[in-house]
């Protein structure tokens, strides 16, 4: 089944070029002399957004980058500090940057929503994020907030450390892995064309998976993808590779920074320990697979205690999960583990697990499996909100749409919420679903899922 769909490129404006160095591998391997201190201080980070053809799987296709890299810079920092991020937009449209899963208690505007607590920051323009990390650490990440622009590229790792973690000391390097679903056409024609009638709801499936935004494709299917699209490309394109020496354990910080999949994540002959969830210390548990869904974070401790050569990281989608098959998907993207001393770093013959747990619907982790190494019982709520969560399709016109308590929400153009209320505003457009809480309640808050659906392509709108 191949669907049909006009050729629009969101990014159009300015000349598309090539670069061959895009990706910088030691942006993926923490520094083990950084000072992990209760000493704070601030950290600058400056950033230019812009366009650029590359192919991280083979096939060629318009990227956003940042400092001319997929995936984006790495933002590290001591709990305490001060992070400064000057971002310049290069790109025709207008951009925002969120740092998932920061609180940002006290500076709310730091936060990186359009329409939300900003407007995006202006083609040609500069926006300088300044916020103070207080009271957390793990592994988050950043991304673009505006429209469904992370997916073709805004993406980076987040690391807060901190002298009380649990775990440290327990590991000797410390290396993150992002895995993304990867699509060969550009978000912005796919979100319009979901959206409209032709899709009949269903969500564009992927064309490939990226680990630290590599991984191959066989340009042969590109013919009879969902969305073809006749670009240049090669087969057997690089993979990324993660160095490890025998008789050291290593922190790997895992990061779904996908829109669509879920992912089962493994390295053969080799037990992940999880350590970490979304920020969060757990107790060690030991498994050979982790399922991941987008925007969590796991860090689980592997030992490089096997025979010396190379081994297959895997990332597996979960298509149990799809609601239509794509016949050009490579569902299983891979990396590979590369010891000191082995020969060749682009093959393995390892083999993956064989009677590993796998979860074949689209749920994480059992809550029995994770618990938190410092347990907190909740307080008491004050209130609870309730937010009813739907997809529907409405109008003579058939248009898609989500919900959220039977509002589909509506950028303000030229304006946020967080602006109207400091202005004195109390009261708020209905597309807008503002709750109003008093600043010392404690909020219950229930999600219902009322559609049947798997997932929706994350538009961040």
């Amino acid at each position: 089944m191949i669907f049909g769909m006009r050729s629009r490129n969101d990014y159009s404006g300015s000349p598309l070029t090539y670069s061959g160095s895009w990706n910088d591998p030691s942006e993926f391997v923490l520094d083990k002399n950084f000072n992990i201190t209760k000493t704070v201080m601030t950290r600058y980070y400056e950033w230019t957004i812009s366009q650029k053809t590359i192919a991280p799987d083979g096939l060629e296709r318009p990227m956003l980058l940042v400092n001319g890299m997929f995936p984006g810079p790495l933002v590290e920092a001591n709990t305490g500090d001060r992070i400064v991020v000057k971002v310049t937009n290069n790109m025709v449209n207008g951009t925002a940057i969120r740092w998932h899963g920061m609180f940002q208690n006290g500076t709310n505007w730091m936060d990186g929503t359009v329409g939300v607590t900003q407007c995006p920051i202006p083609s040609g323009e500069s926006f300088t994020y300044n916020f103070t990390v207080s009271n957390q650490w793990g592994t988050y990440w950043w991304h673009a907030h505006a429209a469904s622009q992370y997916i073709d590229g805004i993406v980076g790792p987040l690391v807060i450390h901190s002298p009380d973690e649990p775990h440290l000391g327990k590991y000797d390097e410390d290396i993150i892995m992002m895995i993304s679903d990867h699509y060969h056409t550009d978000s912005g024609s796919l979100v319009s064309w979901f959206l409209a009638a032709e899709s009949e709801g269903v969500e564009p499936v992927p064309d490939n998976g990226l680990i630290n935004g590599r991984n191959s494709f066989d340009c042969t299917g590109d013919s009879q993808a969902l969305f073809p699209t006749g670009s240049k490309c090669r087969s057997n394109a690089p993979l990324s590779v993660f160095d490890f020496k025998s008789g050291l354990t290593y922190r790997v910080r895992i990061i779904n920074t996908g829109s669509f999949a879920d992912f089962h994540v493994s390295i053969d002959n080799h037990t992940l320990s999880i350590i970490e969830a979304d920020g969060v210390d757990m107790q060690p548990v030991d498994v050979q697979r982790i399922p991941i869904h987008v925007a969590q974070r796991y860090s689980a401790l592997v030992h490089a205690d096997q025979t010396v050569g190379n081994y297959w990281v895997r990332a597996d989608m979960n298509t149990n999960c799809f609601n239509v098959d794509n016949p050009a998907l490579n569902p299983n993207a891979k990396a590979i583990v590369h010891y000191e001393g082995a020969s060749s770093v682009q093959e393995a013959d390892s083999k993956d697990w064989e009677s590993s747990t796998w979860f074949p619907h689209c749920v994480d982790l059992t809550s029995d499996m994770l618990k938190p190494f410092l347990v907190m019982d909740a307080p008491a709520a004050d209130i609870q909100v309730n937010l009813d969560i739907s997809f529907q399709t409405i109008t003579q016109s058939h248009v898609n749409m989500g919900y959220m308590n039977h509002t589909s929400w509506v950028p303000l153009k030229g304006d946020a919420t967080l602006f109207q209320a400091s202005k004195g505003i109390s009261t708020f457009d209905a597309s807008q679903l503002v709750v109003t809480l008093n600043i010392t309640q404690t909020v219950e808050l229930i999600v219902n899922k009322l559609h049947t659906r798997f997932g929706l392509v994350n538009k961040n709108q």
